[in-house]
């Protein structure tokens, strides 16, 4: 009965080892990696004002299973979770109006797109 018992819970466990590792289409995956438009590397942002974060969203896959975005300041690599400038959008809006935080004055900025993936822009520069 043990002999038994052991060979049939074998059996389980290689038929799921075999199913865990069988391939998986990739091409099902809908993740979507909008480019960012705006701000471009000729975008000046003053810290306190308001600007327009533009993304395309010309080429979305036909379905995205996470449609809610957040935009994230990138400083020198460097990613902002804890502040994001803006949460909770529809990735499919394309634009959002976000106010410049007080940071330092440079031009190692870039703004990240972030959903179910994400994708950074330009370097741009903000002022004091």
């Amino acid at each position: 009965m043990q002999f038994f018992l052991s060979t049939i819970i074998f059996t389980i466990l290689a038929t799921l080892s075999l199913v865990s590792g069988a391939p998986v289409d990739l091409s099902l995956r809908d993740v979507f990696v909008p480019p960012v438009v705006l701000p471009n590397r000729e975008s000046v942002w003053k810290v306190g004002s308001q600007q327009t974060v533009k993304w395309d969203v010309s080429d979305p896959p036909k379905q995205i299973t996470n449609t809610k975005a957040k935009i994230i300041l990138v400083t020198n690599g460097v990613l902002n979770f804890d502040h994001p400038l803006a949460d909770n959008l529809d990735v499919l809006s394309g634009i959002t109006q976000v106010t410049v935080p007080n940071v330092d004055a440079g031009n190692d900025y870039q703004i990240l797109v972030f959903g179910d993936s994400g994708n950074t822009g330009d370097f741009f520069t903000i002022t004091k």
